[in-house]
């Protein structure tokens, strides 16, 4: 091969002067362009960001409040209506005088009953009546789920139930009840009910205990209308 050939095949690998100068001036702008990202963002930016922020966290956090307060509120009146609704069941398979009573102290069968207690039991009664079983202290259910939801619970010391599963007013033959049972409602005067509330939140509910011994739970303040929990 001549001198001419090769620099024409030299010519022909190497890229011109103004390639030559293309191709090593872009890693470069490539550099320039990764070291201004690495700065991060800009005092106005990063001001922006936080304010943003600052106000969406300002509307979520007592939406959510709200919300936590509402469920644990339900709960509780869920909770309530389900023990109810043992101590009646336990009156019929037990054939005994069964009561929900509710406490401020820690929730055993001798725990004194007091209106708007914050925590409930369950259990049954000795009875001296022939068609009653006699039995013992009983204790069925002891729960606290007021107390730990921070629920208030507005109602009577006492419901209780006789044999037949319906509510009655304190049994003459009933022994070992230091209080006196709710009197059960009428046509006129309404079912029994315990209030369900909490502070903090927008619901609140009615757990209701009718004559007959039928357990209702609805929210309190809402217009009634067929299909919907309102109380009636």
């Amino acid at each position: 091969m001549n001198a001419t050939s090769r620099e024409s095949s030299v010519a022909a690998v190497m890229p011109r002067r103004g390639d030559r100068q293309h191709v090593f001036d872009r890693p470069r702008q490539t550099r320039s362009f990764c070291l201004r990202r690495a700065w991060g963002f800009t005092l106005l930016e990063l001001m922006f960001t936080t304010s943003l922020a600052a106000v969406c966290m300002s509307i979520a956090v007592p939406s959510v409040a709200k919300l936590s307060a509402n469920t644990r509120t339900r709960i509780t009146a869920s909770e309530l209506a389900s023990a109810l609704r043992l101590a009646r069941v336990s009156a019929v398979t037990r054939n005994r005088t069964a009561v929900l009573a509710l406490t401020n102290a820690s929730p055993a069968y001798d725990a004194a009953p007091v209106p708007d207690g914050s925590n409930w039991l369950v259990k049954l009664v000795p009875s001296t009546i022939a068609s009653e079983a006699v039995g013992g202290k009983d204790l069925i259910q002891a729960a606290t789920v007021a107390r730990q939801n921070g629920v208030a619970l507005s109602g009577p010391a006492l419901v209780c139930f006789d044999p037949l599963g319906m509510q009655v007013t304190t049994p003459s033959e009933a022994v070992d009840l230091p209080a006196t049972c709710a009197s059960p409602g009428d046509n006129h005067g309404g079912p029994t009910y315990y209030l369900v509330s909490r502070a903090g939140a927008t619901r609140q509910f009615k757990v209701l205990v009718y004559r007959t011994g039928r357990i209702q739970v609805c929210e309190a303040g809402q217009q009634h209308a067929a299909g919907t929990d309102a109380c009636p």
